[in-house]
């Protein structure tokens, strides 16, 4: 059984990752409804309030990580792999603390465009594509490689076999 991250660094990634697609779902779904209408206002503040957390959740998890080591990487990982994690996982760390910070000075600007709107947008796609790498990358681990990677960051009593 591989080492596991610590309780800490397992609840902060999961609540994260939930706070994350309640992100994607309400950013992307409140276009949907008529400007004014109570749906599109619950989802916008939804939104807002989730973007405040990531926010938080992103710098507990950073000061966590820089004073708890991760586990080791899978032996025999190729180190372009290594580099590839390490460089996902710094990269995501990056959006999910500019993204917030966009998403404030844009509903902050009392009507200015700014232009923070459509940044704020497109990195929204940068992110869900760093997501998609990073949970592909998980599972191409667990499932073809089978080198216990994914079982790092879930809770030793839940691991998949």
């Amino acid at each position: 059984m591989p080492a596991c991250y610590d309780r800490v660094a397992r609840t902060l990634h999961w609540t994260m990752a939930a706070l994350i697609l309640v992100q994607f779902a309400t950013g992307w779904g409140w276009g949907y409804f008529e400007r004014g209408t109570d749906p599109r206002f619950y989802l916008f503040r939804t939104h807002l309030i989730a973007g405040y957390a990531v926010l938080a959740l992103a710098l507990l998890r950073i000061g966590w990580r820089l004073t708890h080591r991760a586990p080791p990487l899978p032996v025999g990982m190729p180190r372009w792999q290594h580099m590839a994690a390490h460089a996902t996982h710094g990269l995501l760390y990056l959006a999910i603390l500019i993204q917030p910070v966009l998403g404030a000075l844009t509903t902050t600007a009392y009507g200015k465009s700014l232009g923070t709107g459509r940044i704020h947008v497109a990195l929204a796609y940068v992110i869900a594509g760093l997501v998609l790498v990073h949970v592909g990358a998980a599972l191409w681990h667990h499932f073809l490689r089978r080198d216990g990677l994914l079982l790092r960051m879930l809770p030793p009593s839940r691991s998949l076999p």
